[in-house]
């Protein structure tokens, strides 16, 4: 049973009528007035012990040279294995040079933005985040920092060997920040613009409760057609590149018809745009489910935000174990033929080999190379109608990939009926012959 595409319908909600009665006497009004005027000036103390005295974040731009590494092709694609396995081992040794010192309690987190070459070695330029008193200067705080990791460069056992004359701080607000982070794909932050780290998202789709907050799952989309409301979810690949399912245009596939929305909630959206193209693979078939994957262009660029952002698209030879852990996020139903939701909610499901999807007590051979499956064998937990389209991401290093689309499944969460994904990994020659990504 194919997860078909959901119209929206708004839940009513009953109006509760509550009985009046006489309160207001001359003295409960003057304690009454008593009480609020305290509140408030507690209350301004309280803020403004914070405002002064409150943690603040500071960002800053590091650049050096590590010297005993060599440059590789494929640093400069940063969707690569390479790419990503160095940078997390540059972002780790910064993690331990910090927690190793007196800043530990400091230090939040750092990025790498770009490895680029050098006759010695390879350039380094990562983003370093740090909490300090407000009242702490930028200044000061860099050259802390800069103390710190001289020190460390003296005691400390490195794996990368950096050349401490090559070395560069410069604080920069958190706009440029993000603008730096912008070219990396797969990087969830809170509108402060803290990281947001992989274990914190474990609620479920099929009988949760809880919604994502804002900035947990930026790259998720909402596809709606105009006058009838949300159809399927999509994935933010590009500022203007969307990847969705196919069988979300079965019955329309004319792009001026539809529109993509951005944030937690569909109603009210925190971004809208027109869809400007629709591009449904060639050889999709609706009979058997195959090369269930459409892309999206949007009709003009969307800004990154911590609320906006693209997610990465996997290596093509990415192959993940069984029992992996994803999440599959979307505005569906949280129970079988239930109504839309217009809160976003998510899901840990662990990933269930091919072999197994193809019993004959589960699938019983429908699951072809072009597909993956996730959920759990004994049921409960699932993406549902509504959710088609939608993205089904797993974390390496805190970066999240785009696995899988969400196609298909018999009902939601039954046993031994897990979701089917199409498999991001198997298009990725594809995908990038329609978009360049």
């Amino acid at each position: 049973m194919m997860y078909v595409p959901a119209e929206f319908s708004e839940a009513d909600y009953p109006r509760v009528h509550y009985q009046r009665q006489q309160f207001w006497d001359p003295t409960r009004l003057s304690l009454f007035t008593v009480a609020i005027v305290a509140i408030i000036v507690i209350s301004i103390g309280i803020v403004t012990h914070f405002v002064v005295e409150g943690d603040k974040s500071f960002y800053y731009l590091a650049s050096f040279k590590v010297t005993n590494i060599k440059y590789k092709e494929n640093y400069g694609i940063k969707t690569s294995r390479e790419f990503i396995e160095r940078c997390y081992q540059i972002e780790r040794m910064m993690s331990r040079i910090f927690q190793h010192s007196s800043g530990k309690d400091r230090f939040i987190k750092s990025h790498v933005i770009q490895l680029s070459p050098d006759e010695n070695g390879v350039n380094i330029l990562m983003v370093l985040m740090f909490q300090y008193p407000s009242t702490d200067s930028a200044e000061r705080i860099r050259k802390k920092i800069k103390r710190i990791l001289y020190q460390s460069l003296k005691t400390q056992q490195l794996p990368l060997t950096i050349n401490k004359q090559s070395f560069t701080l410069t604080p920069i607000d958190s706009k440029k920040m993000r603008n730096f982070l912008n070219s990396r794909c797969g990087i969830r932050m809170t509108s402060s613009y803290v990281p947001l780290p992989a274990f914190f998202s474990t609620e479920r789709i099929v009988q949760g409760s809880k919604t994502a907050m804002e900035g947990e799952w930026p790259w998720q989309a909402s596809l709606q057609l105009i006058g009838v409301g949300h159809q399927c979810g999509a994935s933010l690949i590009s500022n203007t590149w969307l990847i969705t399912a196919a069988h979300c245009f079965r019955r329309n596939k004319d792009p001026r018809q539809w529109i993509a929305t951005f944030g937690t909630t569909i109603t009210p959206p925190r971004v809208r745009r027109n869809v400007a193209k629709i591009i449904i693979h060639e050889n999709y078939h609706r009979e058997t489910n195959e090369n269930d994957i459409a892309l999206a262009q949007l009709a003009t660029r969307v800004e990154f935000s911590n609320v906006v952002q693209k997610v990465c698209l996997p290596d093509s030879s990415i192959k993940l174990p069984p029992k992996t852990r994803v999440f599959v996020t979307g505005f569906g139903s949280i129970v079988d033929d239930g109504p839309t939701q217009n809160r976003l909610r998510q899901a840990r499901v662990e990933t269930i080999s091919t072999g197994v999807c193809n019993r004959k007590d589960v699938y019983d051979g429908l699951i072809t190379s072009g597909m993956l499956c996730a959920g759990f064998m004994e049921g409960k937990v699932d993406a549902c109608k509504g959710d088609s389209g939608g993205p089904l991401v797993y974390d390496n290093h805190d970066i999240w990939y785009l696995v899988g689309i969400v196609s298909w499944g018999q009902s939601c969460a039954r046993p031994k009926k897990p979701g089917v994904y199409t498999r991001v990994a198997q298009y990725r020659d594809w995908i990038a012959s329609k978009t360049g990504i």
